[in-house]
């Protein structure tokens, strides 16, 4: 996926099947990086419960991708 803007809004869609066909698109560098902000969306202060959710879903999705 060439837009960051599109990765981000298809990795906070909720869609597990969506996530997991551009999580299959990273890189092993690319993918520790969306890895630490989906955790740091859900940890840290500053992000809307709404946001904290789709990361959560994501981080979900992710982790059944194998």
């Amino acid at each position: 996926m060439d837009d960051l803007e599109d990765l981000w809004a298809t990795l906070l869609s909720g869609d597990a099947g969506l996530i997991r066909r551009v999580w299959g698109d990273l890189t092993d560098a690319e993918a520790r990086a969306v890895t630490e902000h989906l955790k740091k969306m859900i940890d840290e202060a500053g992000y809307r419960e709404e946001q904290k959710e789709a990361a959560r879903l994501a981080l979900e999705a992710i982790r059944n991708a194998g």
